[in-house]
Parts: structure tokens; sequence; C-alpha cells
């Protein structure tokens, strides 16, 4: 080969060397799709100063650059451009953007311009779904073994800060997968939002139940939680927020767990009550902060100088760092300090507590390691929406779990111990019970032998009424106690041809009503041996004038005790018989007629009384055909029956009309009216009287 044949071989390599190396520079930065990854900054360009208004043929004939210059374009807006060679073997794609709220796409290949719709962040009319994007995913074809350029607006307003770090501005998947991960992102919140709900039901039940602070708090808590739930899934599903209502909300939970601590752990005194409350002070502070801040959104200060607010680490302030979570911080690992310290003493609602602590710290360090993954290392882009998030929620949904089974420990605690403690007093008080059982018995028992005592000496006084002494053709009478001793007593007394019968009721029954029968029937012996029978008026009034005297009763004074009685003088001889009472009635039953004697409507005792008393005298013969009753009130007042009404007067009466003789009748009552009684309670002692002649 001869020297100009060598120049011309060499510069035609060359050439085509040069050519080849042109091309590759020129096409270098074409992203050859094979399957879903995610997709290299240094394969983007970039163009600053056009707005969402540009049309495809201006971004086309645009200088596009591989960065962005001007930091002021996060705030107001630039072009993205990828060019993707395809050769995945599916035509159906789609790209992936991060949560962005202004943006447009346009796509551009064999098949034609693909352009959709312009996203605002002023427009409420937005959907988040449709047949060609879900959310913030878009369903782009890309034909096999082409290229495709693929044209998108960002405009970060407001959250510009929270996209500062990221390497990935899109990324391109099947579509069917974007779909997928659309609906398996919703059906996470839903079931987030379902477990949040049902705690959070559940913690105003146990509160409106138990009425525990403790459940007021965790229910303050989980009502936060949930407003923050809505809050950052609007993100998600294409809710417009404002960035101050988040830090608000964040220093709202804080306050929240702050005054749960402090109410569960006690702390009611001391400086840690003290450190409690300025940090709750602290986050009030904070929340007016930035109450009054969000009045400035979106065209504040904050969002427009980048110069003097430039983008930070994780999209927030050094300050914010400082004033919001450093306190909080330090407070909380001293809140898991005295927590874990009451744990290990055997207190398992405390540990509860400290597993409550710990779960958002492993909730946020998952959901970090995953960011910091899909940042540094390029994994998986969707390993953080579809493992690391859905970690991170589960372990916060754990956490008002734990403070849930906390409360109920410490509630179960409680009442073991409420139950120790009330076994314990019941113990003791049997024995006391017991004690004091021992000694009632023992009182009751001296009681019970000094009232049969006095039963027996009440007995003693009542008359033996000898029929062929008195002069009685027939004689038969019940005499019955409501307890051991009662106040209804009779008296018999005899002098000459005349014979004095009494019926009375004292007052009350029991020890007194026995006193007053001792009482009246020592002063009727008195009257008799003083007065003729013959008269039963002047009984009446002898026995009431003696009454206020043996109770001392002056003009005006009154006492409760005295008595209501019949008497019956009769004499055989003469064949008379009178009658005269104090609110008491003498019936007579001739043939089958039964006839009203009636006394009169005045007590003896009670009060005193101008004497003497004209007391209405009824006077009869002494008829063999006719038969005499007397009785107290203990059986007319007598409550029996289905209905609980009183025996009554009308009925005894008709037992005594249908009666053959006065035994006959005596006990056709008796056992009527035990039938009538039934189970009842007595109420009042009982005395009837029935004789004949």
């Amino acid at each position: 080969m001869n020297h100009l044949s060598t120049i011309v071989c060499s510069s035609t390599y060359l050439t085509i060397f040069f050519v080849c190396l042109t091309a590759n520079i020129a096409f270098g930065k074409t992203y050859i799709y094979t399957e879903d990854a995610n997709i290299p900054t240094d394969h983007f360009e970039y163009l600053e100063g056009a707005n969402e208004k540009a049309s495809i043929s201006d971004l086309e004939e645009a200088d596009w650059k591989r960065k962005i210059d001007d930091v002021h374009s996060y705030y107001n807006g630039f072009w993205v451009k990828l060019t993707v060679l395809n050769k995945s073997g599916i035509t159906n794609l789609g790209i992936r953007h991060w949560t962005t709220f202004e943006k447009k796409l346009f796509a551009v290949n064999s098949s034609g311009i693909q352009e959709y719709d312009y996203i605002s962040f002023y427009d409420n009319s937005y959907s988040f779904m449709g047949i060609d994007r879900i959310q913030f995913r878009y369903r782009v074809l890309m034909p096999i073994d082409e290229v495709t350029e693929i044209y998108s607006y960002y405009k970060f307003k407001p959250l510009h800060r929270t996209l500062s770090t990221r390497h990935e501005i899109f990324g391109i998947s099947t579509w069917e997968d974007l779909q997928f991960q659309s609906l398996f992102q919703i059906m996470r919140i839903v079931f987030f939002f379902a477990i949040l709900i049902y705690l959070l039901v559940n913690s105003i039940a146990s509160f409106w139940v138990t009425r525990d602070s403790n459940y007021f708090w965790l229910t303050f808590l989980l009502f936060s939680m949930v407003f923050a739930a809505i809050y950052l899934s609007g993100f998600t599903i294409g809710f417009r927020g404002n960035p101050h209502i988040g830090q608000l909300i964040f220093s709202i939970i804080l306050i929240a767990i702050t005054q749960f601590f402090k109410n569960f752990l006690n702390f009611t005194s001391g400086y840690v009550k003290n450190v409690a409350n300025s940090l709750i002070f602290l986050h009030v502070l904070i929340i007016l902060y930035y109450a009054v801040r969000s009045f400035e959104f979106p065209d504040g200060e904050y969002f427009t100088d980048l110069e003097k607010f430039p983008i930070q680490p994780f999209g927030i302030g050094y300050f914010k760092i400082i004033v919001q979570f450093l306190p909080t911080i330090l407070v909380f690992f001293y809140f898991v300090f005295l927590s874990f310290k009451a744990w290990r003493s055997g207190d398992k609602a405390s540990g509860y507590i400290v597993l409550a602590i710990t779960l958002p710290v492993i909730s946020f360090a998952t959901i970090a390691m995953f960011i910091y993954l899909g940042q540094k290392a390029y994994i998986e882009v969707e390993m953080i929406t579809l493992v690391g998030l859905p970690i991170g929620g589960i372990i916060l949904v754990l956490c008002p779990i734990s403070i849930n089974l906390a409360l109920e420990e410490k509630i179960k605690a409680f009442k073991d111990d409420a139950l120790t403690k009330l076994e314990s007093l019941n113990a003791e008080l049997d024995d006391k019970v017991r004690e004091r059982t021992l000694d009632l018995q023992k009182a009751n028992n001296l009681i019970t032998d000094s009232i049969q005592s006095a039963s027996a000496i009440q007995s003693a006084i009542l008359p033996n009424i000898k029929i062929n002494k008195y002069g009685f053709g027939e004689l038969a009478y019940i005499w019955e106690p409501r307890d051991i001793v009662g106040g209804d007593f009779y008296w018999v007394q005899q002098q000459k041809d005349w014979t004095a019968l009494v019926v009375a009721d004292c007052t009350g029954h029991g020890i007194p009503g026995a006193f007053m029968t001792l009482i009246s029937s020592t002063i009727l012996d008195r009257i008799a041996s003083l007065n003729n029978l013959s008269q039963p008026d002047r009984l009446l009034d002898q026995l009431d004038k003696l009454l206020s005297q043996t109770f001392k009763l002056n003009k005006g004074d009154s006492t409760g005790f005295g008595l209501d009685c019949g008497v019956c003088c009769f004499s055989k001889k003469e064949g008379i018989l009178r009658f005269a009472g104090a609110r008491s009635n003498l019936y007579q039953k001739v043939g089958e007629n039964v006839n009203e004697m009636k006394g009169d409507k005045v007590s003896l005792g009670y009060d005193f009384k101008e004497h003497p008393i004209s007391f209405k005298v009824v006077e009869t013969s002494l008829d063999k055909k006719s038969s005499f009753y007397m009785f107290s009130d203990g059986i007319t007042d007598q409550i029996g029956g289905k209905k609980k009404l009183m025996y009554g007067r009308k009925r005894l009466l008709h037992q005594i009309q249908s009666s053959a003789s006065v035994t006959d009748a005596i006990e056709k009552i008796t056992k009527d009216l035990a039938n009538y009684q039934s189970d009842h309670k007595r109420r009042d002692d009982l005395t009837l009287f029935g004789f004949s002649f």
C-alpha cells in the first residue's frame, strides 16, 4: 500500500471513528428500557423559563440542558425531557411521577403525539383517575424497538423542598403494574383508615363507659392521627394540602402523646410534670405560629424566596428540628426510661407503653431506610410504596393498639387490686358481722327472755273467765297479740248483781302496748273498787280521768298514749244489758239480724279532757235468743286476699249472721280470717268476744 493509500485509509478510519464517537455522544443519553427500573438522573434534560403552555414544537426546538441552573425553577416550574428506547417487548407502558401537583405530559414517537391534560394546583375539578391516568401515573404507548421522547412539565409549588433529594424524576413500568400499585395504595389507605376509625370509636366508647381520663387523651391522639392520615393521604390521591397544616397536626399529635403519658404515668407533681407542661406549652406556641402562617399560603415569602430560604435536607429547616423535634425526642426518651423501669418492676401496662413508643421509631426508621436505599442504591422505587410505607403504616397502627392494651392492662390491674382489697374488706366485714351477730343474738335472747316474762305477766293479769261465775250462757273469745305481747286486753269484774266486761285496744303493740294494758287494767281495778258496775259511761269517764292523772296531763297537754274500748254492764237478775263505747261498738244478733250499738267517737287518754264526759248509753234486755259481739280493729283492718284489701266489718258480720251459735261464729271467723290473711303479715293485735245468756 503506497503512502497515498495509507493516508486515505487512515482518514477514512478516523472519519468513521469520529462519526461513531459523535453518534455515541448524541445518543448516549437515550435510556434503553427493558424492564422496570429506576432511571438515573443523567438521562434527563431540563428546560428552564418555559411555562406549562409551551407547545410540542416549542419544546423540540428549545435549548435543553443537562442540569437546572436557577434554583427558582423549582418554584416557577421547568420541563424535563427523557428519550426512551423500548426494548421490553411491551407497548402498553406507563410513566410514574413523584408527588408533584402541577404537571403536563407529552409523548412523541412514530404513533404520533400523545398529550395529557394539564394538572393545575388550583384546578378544583381535578380527578385522580381516568382511562389513561391513575393519580400521577400515565399510560403511554411506546412502539417496540423505537425511540419515544417524553416531555413533562413540573411545578413543585409548594412541595419543592421535599423533592430536592430525589434521584429519580419519573420512572417507567408496565401499565398493568402501575394500575395494581395505585389500587393497592388506595386499598392500603382505606385499610389504614378503617383501623384508625375502629380504634377511635372503641376509645370513645371506653371513655364513655369508664370515664377514665387516659381514654380521653387516647381519643384525642387517635383523632389527631385520623386528621393527619387524611392530610397525608391527600397528597397521594390528589388532595392539595397546606404544608403548614402538616406541621400544625404534628404538634397536636405530640401534645396528645405528651399529655397521655403524663396522665398515664401519673405525673401530678415534680419536675417531670413541669417539663411535660413546658413541652405542651411549646407545641401550643408552634401550633399558633403555623396557624397564622397558613393564611399566607401559597403566596408567602417562605415559598417564593428560595435564596433566602434555601432547600434543606428532609424538606424542613434546622431551626424546626431543634425547636419542634429535639425537646420532644428527649422527653419521650425519658418517658421510655420511666416506663421501662416500671415494666421491670412488674408493671405490665408500662411494658405496652414502652412498645408503643418504640414502634413509631421503628416505623420512621423503616421508611427512612427504604427511601435511602431508593436514593442511594437505586432499588426498585415501588419498594418504598409497596413495602416500606405499608410496614411503617402497620407499625404506626400498632402504636395506639399498644396504648389501648396498656390501658386495658392498667384497668385490669386496678380491678384486680380493687377486688383483692374488696375481698379483704369482705372477710374483715364477715368477721365483724359474725361478732356483731353473736352479740345481737345474746342481746336478742335477753330481750326475748324479758318479753316472754312480760307475756307471762300479761297473761296472768288477763282474767280467766268462767261462764258460770259471771252468768254467761255461752262464751267464746280470741286474744292474739301480733308480737309476743300486745296492746289489746279484756277485763271482767263482778259486783253484787252486776258484771262489767271491757274489751280494749291500747296504743301500739309489743312492749309499749303491753305497758298500756297493765296501766289500764290497774286503773279499771281501782275504778271497780270505788264505783258500782251498773253504769258503763261512768267507767269510761273515770278511766279517761285517771289516765290523764297518770300521764300528768294538764289543760292543753297531749300524749301519744290512749285506748279505744267498749264496756258492757249487765245484770241477769234485772235482765238488763247496758253498753257504752269509746270508738268501739257492740253488735247484737237477734235471729238472723245483727244490730249495731254504736259508741261515741272519742278515744280515752291521748289528750286532756274536761270531766265528767257524757258518754251515750245503750240499754237492751237479756234475751236468750240474742248473742253479743265486741272486737278490736285488728280483725277488720287485716290485709289479705289477691287484691290486698282489708278484711272489713261487713265480712265479719256475715260470718256472725250465718252462724248457729257463739262458738260456731268465733270458729268461723277465726278460720275465715286465717284463709284471708294467707301469707300476708299480721298488722295488729287481735281480740274478739262473743257471748250470750
